[in-house]
């Protein structure tokens, strides 16, 4: 037999067993964790790692441990000592802050969190309305393990819904950027469930206010092309419809003016009317749909373009944008010239579809 077909797979061996490896099976697998407040400048580190019953797969349940210290590592470390496996934090792929603990500043808990290789840049980050650790202690999610629960509740309307895409990749390169600020998604405890309620917005590490729900989808609008969600159209008397969105698209033009850039943003969007309320869907009720969804995007979008100026926050990134169209841009320049830059918005809808019935 040829040599070289010998020794390449004792190549393979001797290069396999040079590499650390973990076994799944001895490794607690926390899929989500929560950083609260806590006296003496500590701060409580709860996790809840899953616990598979044995003889039967498809039965789930989570120990929820926690513990004080000043440091995180610290915190783990002690947490081990009350499990038989291992938690590696490369597993975790939901992590919660308090909302007084985010107003004081996370630049400490993501400092760790970036410089750990392990940790998945695509681990989804929320601020939570109330205590982390309770709502972890709360049964919301059945037989589903809480840490995928909560991934699948961001992940699915990140994806098509109207929450705003913000991992940690995403929330990193915010943070650490110019001419944009980060934001996360806000969770609160209703009756034992989870519930997406707007967006927190933080001014570089630090939670400063929020948007609810309605303001959070005018902001994905006006973040990303996207072609998912419903939005309500007032036509006046207390009336409204329901329109679906099939496909809606996003620019930014930037002037250069004497005194400050100029920011003009089109939104251009194609909606499905889905829900009338009894209403015959006549032309007149059609065009009374498009100029009332017309008209609510543009004020609550104007209106919260003002407020970011008046509160120096950047959650739309217009500084990047200027940036990027602007030679030998200054950051110090910028943010002296935010607040009192033009910005405008425009907005067209165009009803393409009105479903089976006419």
């Amino acid at each position: 037999m040829n040599r070289r077909f010998i020794l390449v797979p004792l190549l393979f061996l001797t290069l396999t067993g040079c590499v650390k490896q973990d076994i799944l099976e001895k490794t607690a697998i926390s899929f989500v964790g929560a950083f609260d407040e806590a006296p003496d400048d500590q701060f409580e580190l709860t996790l809840a790692p899953p616990q598979f019953h044995a003889g039967n797969s498809d039965s789930v349940s989570n120990l929820v441990l926690s513990g004080f210290g000043h440091t995180s590592k610290n915190i783990v470390e002690r947490l081990d000592m009350q499990l038989n496996r291992p938690i590696k934090t490369g597993k975790i792929s939901v992590l919660l802050f308090e909302k007084s603990l985010a107003a004081s500043g996370l630049a400490d808990e993501l400092d760790v969190l970036l410089r750990d290789a392990l940790a998945s840049r695509k681990m989804y980050l929320a601020v939570v309305d109330g205590k982390g650790k309770k709502l972890l202690q709360a049964d919301f999610s059945s037989n589903v393990e809480k840490g995928m629960y909560l991934y699948d509740l961001l992940n699915s309307n990140v994806r098509t819904g109207f929450v705003p895409r913000q991992n940690l990749n995403d929330f990193e390169y915010a943070y650490t950027g110019k001419g944009m600020d980060p934001f996360l998604p806000l969770l609160a405890l209703r009756n034992d469930r989870v519930v997406i309620t707007g967006l927190a917005l933080f001014k570089d590490d630090r939670y400063v206010t929020s948007l609810d729900e309605k303001q959070m989808r005018v902001i994905k609008l006006l973040r990303e092309n996207t072609k998912y969600g419903v939005l309500e159209a007032p036509l006046g008397n207390g009336t409204y419809a329901s329109v679906k969105n099939v496909g809606s698209r996003v620019k930014y033009r930037v002037a250069h003016g004497r005194v400050r850039p100029e920011v003009t943003i089109a939104l251009r969007m194609k909606a499905e009317i889905v829900d009338t309320r009894g209403l015959r869907l006549t032309g007149d009720v059609q065009q009374r749909i498009k100029n009332g969804l017309e008209r609510e995007l543009t004020a609550t979008g104007s209106a919260l373009i003002r407020r970011f100026q008046q509160e120096g926050i950047d959650p739309l990134g217009l500084g990047d944008i200027v940036r990027s169209q602007t030679r030998n841009w200054d950051e110090a320049a910028w943010k002296q010239a935010y607040p009192a830059s033009k910005v405008m918005l425009k907005v067209r809808v165009n009803v393409i579809e009105t479903g089976i019935r006419k």
